[in-house]
């Protein structure tokens, strides 16, 4: 009997984290267990300033994106994630508008590590591999092609905080030059993210917990090998618990040398996530 209360307790401890400690714009190295799932939805708002290669003065995005994360095996998940967009763009010659299916991205995430010291304290790390492969869509959405991506990221909980950082390169044997969401363009990408999550709420985790509520703090780097080179950081808040998550962030510009795309004026984005 106290052997199994015991369980019960470090079950219900454990719980909060099963959605991932994941900021909106960085992975981690978490994952759902075998034939567990997670449905991951969100909603962006983002505009763009003047495009040098479109003569666009100014791009509004709106993105729907729909993932699901599917536990194959112990350490390995798949994750599909299918990104619909509405567009409105102005120029010297007017406005325009279209709606449509973006690259759908397939990933595998497999985690070559774990260190487990006490309670919630983790440290992880997982390696990534996938391919944005075209919706068939028209090109103002859709790459027409197959863009390989590999890299990794590590995860790291202690007490009330957390660490992500994640590095993924991109192989893009297609895309359109001038495309204002860095990467999609016809030039290889390296994205370099880093996200920092503080629990506000509770303090201390029971056996009696539902839930906890993030502070969040982000950096999102991308390099083109166009020399395109962008910063960005991202605060935000997040609830996660045992069956059901929320968050809400936003993104600003911090640093950038961009030659071939518009600068990032402000984005902001909110989302719920369901563990099946």
């Amino acid at each position: 009997m106290r052997i199994r209360l015991i369980a019960a307790a470090a079950a219900g401890c454990l719980a909060p984290i099963a959605l991932g400690q994941e900021a909106m714009y960085t992975q981690a190295a978490t994952m759902p267990g075998p034939g567990s799932w997670i449905l991951r939805t969100q909603m962006h708002f983002i505009r763009y300033g003047e495009n040098p290669v479109s003569g666009e003065t100014r791009e509004d995005v709106v993105e729907w994106r729909n993932a699901v994360q599917v536990g194959l095996a112990r350490a390995l998940s798949l994750t599909v994630d299918v990104p619909a967009a509405w567009k409105r763009s102005e120029s010297p010659s007017g406005r325009e508008h279209a709606v449509g299916v973006e690259d759908v991205e397939l990933m595998l995430k497999y985690r070559v590590y774990m260190d487990n010291p006490g309670g919630i304290d983790t440290t992880r790390v997982a390696l990534l591999g996938g391919a944005y492969v075209t919706s068939g869509d028209s090109r103002e959405f859709a790459s027409q092609s197959v863009n390989p991506h590999l890299g990794g990221v590590i995860t790291i909980v202690r007490g009330r905080h957390g660490f992500n950082q994640d590095l993924l390169y991109t192989f893009n044997t297609g895309g359109t030059p001038g495309k204002n969401n860095g990467g999609e363009g016809p030039d290889d990408a390296l994205a370099f993210n880093t996200a920092y999550v503080y629990r506000v709420f509770p303090e201390r985790y029971t056996s009696e917990t539902e839930g906890a509520w993030y502070a969040t703090l982000e950096m999102n780097g991308l390099y083109e090998t166009n020399g395109d080179t962008e910063l960005r950081w991202a605060p935000g808040f997040m609830y996660e618990g045992r069956r059901f998550g929320f968050e809400v962030m936003a993104q600003f510009p911090l640093w950038n040398k961009l030659d071939e795309r518009a600068e990032l004026d402000f984005a902001v984005g909110f989302g719920f996530r369901f563990l099946f």
